[in-house]
């Protein structure tokens, strides 16, 4: 009796069992991993082995820490893309970065490096400090000649202010005595 008590419990505990889920996986993605580019990927891609619960975060890192500006991501089934505006940015290893959320709700990130193997565009810096085409001037040149210009004014009726406040003040005084 014990046996048979035994292989009823153990038939109950097989039929009743949960199968194990397992964790959202990342089956593809582009750029892929350690891929090298001639220039900048126009957006992201990555597929995974299930649905995500949500559509995941992404990141894009430059060799020198700098994030890209990234669009809404859009999910198409398992596959999520996302639009990817990058400007400008160094030649050598950029890190795709992830957080996707399965069905089970556990949390899963990883990162995906890729190379660019040339530098792209120009930073917004070095657009600035370029002369306008043109002018034959410096607007920079411009516009601390006119700050100054403002300075100088400002200052001026300052000090003329506090002249008339002076003479006033000795109006007054004098005002008083005739008193």
């Amino acid at each position: 009796m014990p046996l048979r008590t035994l292989l009823l419990v153990a038939t109950l505990l097989l039929a009743t069992a949960v199968p194990a889920s397992a964790h959202v996986r990342l089956l593809a993605s582009s750029p892929e991993p350690g891929q090298a580019l001639d220039e900048p990927p126009a957006s992201i891609r990555l597929t995974f082995d299930e649905l995500p619960k949500a559509p995941p975060t992404i990141t894009v890192t430059d060799p020198n820490g700098t994030q890209w500006s990234m669009g809404k991501p859009t999910l198409d089934g398992k596959v999520v893309t996302i639009p990817a505006d990058a400007p400008y940015g160094p030649q050598g290893r950029y890190t795709v970065s992830y957080r996707v959320t399965g069905q089970d709700g556990h949390l899963v990130t990883g990162d995906i490096p890729f190379d660019i193997t040339a530098s792209f565009g120009q930073p917004v810096a070095a657009q600035e400090e370029q002369p306008k085409q043109g002018t034959g001037d410096n607007s920079s040149d411009m516009d601390a000649s006119f700050s100054m210009l403002w300075i100088v004014v400002i200052g001026g009726l300052i000090v003329l202010l506090l002249l008339v406040a002076a003479v006033v003040a000795q109006s007054r005084n004098g005002d008083k005595r005739s008193l």
